[in-house]
């Protein structure tokens, strides 16, 4: 009985030492909506729906919708959980706009980090080429204690045909917000949301200037029938020599659709995610 307890502890102890600030910690910033997440997190030129207001928000007004999303995450290892929900419409006038309510916690505010995340976005489209921005406000509690304050991301994304690419700058504000770093992405795809894509993304940490970080995400999605889209992806971070690999799949409705992912750390320790989400399509 006491070394069943000892281990238990030891296991406890463990996974109290997994801090936010690890490299490829799974908090809110590495982790996205069901789409963007299968995908690799390569998404910045093909966002189109509420996955938008967490990659590129000018990609909201690329479609007509009016829709409600509602998506849950967990980490058993690390561990962390956390649920986003969303609105967007893009029908009711001709600026789209959208709402996003993120909560995140992992039972250890000091170390692994919890809070809340709440964000307008806007959107507007001139042609095949789309700006768009979100304002939001962001309330952590982290290793370096509590940060509570305003942040705004900008994007640009642009058609042609088949073709599109994206530049988008997230989480500017006066002062650094631990764990939600300034970052920039550009990001190429090939496809169409009645088909297939292919989407590559290259993101930039720029909250040290002298010591810039980078990632890179590759992604696959294809639709079968109008009603079953599949989606892959892989995300390689060669600062901190770490590597994940990602596959999803989605049904689709005429009242809605359901997502289902999985993203594995392939290189590394205790990052694995299970993420599911559900979306009602209000019109």
């Amino acid at each position: 009985m006491r070394v069943a307890t000892l281990l238990l502890l030891a296991a406890t102890a463990a996974r109290a030492d997994n801090l936010a600030t690890d490299p490829g910690a799974p908090f809110p910033t590495s982790i996205d909506m069901p789409r963007s997440t299968a995908m690799g997190g390569a998404h910045a030129a093909i966002a189109t729906g509420n996955d938008a207001l967490l990659v590129n928000p000018a990609g909201m007004s690329q479609n007509q919708r009016y829709h409600f999303e509602l998506d849950g995450y967990l980490d058993g290892r690390f561990p962390a959980q956390g649920v986003i929900g969303s609105l967007i419409d893009t029908k009711s006038t001709p600026v789209g706009s959208g709402v996003l309510f993120s909560r995140f916690a992992a039972g250890q505010p000091a170390g692994r980090a919890e809070g809340w995340l709440l964000g307008f976005a806007y959107s507007y489209p001139v042609g095949n080429f789309f700006v768009g921005g979100e304002s939001k406000y962001i309330r952590v509690h982290g290793p370096d204690g509590l940060s509570a304050r305003w942040a705004q991301d900008i994007g640009m994304l642009a058609k042609r045909g088949s073709l599109s690419y994206a530049v988008v700058v997230q989480n500017i504000a006066l002062k650094g917000i631990p764990l939600f770093p300034l970052t920039a992405t550009a990001g190429l795809a090939l496809g169409s949301d009645t088909d297939w894509h292919i989407a590559f993304d290259y993101k930039a940490d720029l909250s040290d200037l002298q010591n810039v970080r980078h990632k890179a995400a590759l992604g696959l999605e294809y639709l079968i029938e109008q009603s079953v889209v599949l989606r892959a992806g892989g995300t390689y971070d060669p600062t901190a020599k770490l590597a994940w690999l990602s596959a999803g799949i989605g049904v689709l409705a005429e009242i809605g659709g359901v997502q289902v992912v999985v993203r594995r750390r392939v290189q590394g320790g205790f990052d694995q995610v299970v993420e599911a989400g559900v979306t009602l399509f209000l019109e």
